[in-house]
């Protein structure tokens, strides 16, 4: 008898791993809210918290970052800072786990310097002197042997109506984990170290924050 329920104990910890290694950052979508009503952010995970923020009713590609102790609460960027929306009334996107699908598009960014990459098929490099630089995404893979982390190869566009003033290629590393932008309260779930090699030698190692674009 003590065979059999240690049996079936072992048994329902292993239905509940796929719920326990589900990652973050992840897209949810407000679910169960009335029309005329919205989905409060709140400045803790408890119902008697402050409200900083709402979600719309029907707003999809909400970005949640991490969970609280008690898995019921979601935090979420509101405005310049972040807070904590029911998971209740939240539905994840199937299969969102961002680092295995490299179709995922990513909105990066770091400061001091100041710089941006979209990271997509139509992937978009920018700083304060080179706006809008495209480049090709060559390659993007998940981490081999661990979870949470990914990399990524590009290229600047080889055409003559590319108006990039130099040749770049930019590659890096994606990493699941707090990042703060230094210039808000908002808090992101994926951290990027980049490198940009130009067209002269010179290799700039850039650092910054990304979010999961819907």
């Amino acid at each position: 008898m003590r065979r059999l329920r240690a049996a079936a104990v072992l048994w329902l910890a292993v239905l509940a791993l796929p719920a326990a290694a589900q990652q973050f950052p992840a897209l949810h979508s407000v679910t169960g809210v009335a029309s005329d009503d919205v989905l409060n952010i709140r400045s803790a995970p408890s119902a008697s918290s402050e409200i900083i923020g709402t979600l719309a009713p029907d707003q999809t590609g909400v970005e949640v970052v991490q969970t609280d102790s008690s898995g019921k609460w979601g935090l979420v960027n509101s405005g310049e800072q972040s807070g904590w929306a029911a998971l209740r009334y939240l539905d994840r996107v199937f299969s969102s786990n961002w680092h295995e699908q490299p179709e995922q598009a990513l909105d990066c960014f770091g400061t001091e310097p100041f710089w941006s990459l979209t990271l997509d098929e139509a992937a978009i490099f920018s700083t304060p002197d080179s706006p809008g630089t495209p480049v090709t995404l060559l390659a993007r893979e998940p981490a081999a042997g661990r979870s949470g982390k990914s990399g990524f190869l590009t290229a600047s566009q080889s055409s003559s109506e590319t108006s990039a003033p130099e040749a770049i290629s930019l590659s890096g590393t994606l990493t699941a984990e707090h990042c703060s932008d230094g210039m808000s309260d908002r808090t992101y779930g994926i951290s990027i170290d980049l490198l940009r090699l130009r067209s002269t030698g010179q290799l700039d190692v850039l650092t910054g924050c990304c979010s999961l674009l819907p």
